[in-house]
């Protein structure tokens, strides 16, 4: 019996509860957020929300009972137990502004659910791509904000009066938001500063940003590979060492030997 109980957290249906659950108390909090609610819903909203807390705790106690201190040596489940921990802090006293970041109770959803929680393994697995890509868009961005601070400053120095002000600027040049109002007051004074604004929306928006987007894509690709992988071995399957790259790879010589087979028969055919 007990067994049964303490294996509640992995199965499917209470899996879904739990989903549902979160997604109930994400409800619950946005209604708190209205003024001028009655006082009685109100009470009620902070009853079904301690609720909620509750059937958080009941599954974290039973993680904790099952695993032990096994349950710390995964990231997903210390956040859980992060995120339900600020909710259990007094309404009253010193600690009290932490109950407004109950909120992350919501963030739960991601570790509830497995396609979201890959996307956050390959969010994590980018951040070195990422951060190198992101270096290298810092220079782009220092060595431009100089360079325009010294071309326009003068002429315009609402945009360009300054390396803050230049940042902020490009800034606004990289999200392409507003940039033609930006740009045509520059060259009505500084007619060939066009020479300088469309190498750096190339630049930046459309090669190293389309840059970090492949690094993303890549590294959620291969979160996937890996969850994949270890589905295959918990189930007692070999896992294919390979990369997906290799594996294409190994299909398309197959495929092409099959055709010079089919081929050969196809000649043999002919002759008889």
């Amino acid at each position: 019996m007990l067994a049964s109980i303490l294996s509640l957290p992995e199965k499917q249906f209470f899996q879904r509860f739990i989903i549902g659950t979160i997604l109930f108390n994400a409800l619950a909090l946005g209604i708190l957020t209205f003024k001028g609610l009655p006082p009685d819903i109100h009470h009620i909203i902070e009853v079904l929300d301690h609720i909620c807390l509750f059937i958080f705790c009941f599954e974290l106690v039973l993680k904790l009972i099952a695993q032990r201190l096994s349950f710390f040596r995964d990231g997903w489940n210390v956040f859980d137990f992060v995120v339900v921990a600020v909710a259990l802090v007094p309404a009253s006293g010193p600690l009290s502004v932490l109950r407004a970041l109950r909120v992350f109770r919501l963030m739960r959803l991601v570790t509830a659910i497995p396609s979201m929680r890959r996307v956050i393994n390959g969010m994590f697995a980018a951040i070195p791509g990422t951060a190198s890509v992101g270096g290298v868009l810092f220079v782009m961005f220092y060595v431009a904000a100089i360079m325009a601070t010294n071309f326009f400053g003068k002429a315009e120095p609402k945009f360009f009066g300054h390396l803050g002000v230049s940042f902020f600027t490009l800034f606004q040049f990289l999200t392409m938001e507003g940039w033609p109002d930006v740009a045509r007051p520059v060259m009505e004074k500084v007619p060939n500063a066009w020479m300088f604004f469309i190498p750096f929306i190339l630049l930046t928006t459309f090669t190293t940003l389309n840059l970090l987007f492949g690094i993303i894509v890549g590294a959620m690709e291969s979160a996937k590979e890996e969850e994949t992988r270890q589905d295959m071995e918990a189930q007692g399957i070999d896992a294919p060492v390979e990369s997906t790259e290799v594996r294409v790879a190994v299909i398309e010589q197959n495929l092409e030997r099959l055709r010079d087979q089919i081929k050969a028969l196809n000649k043999q055919l002919k002759k008889l």
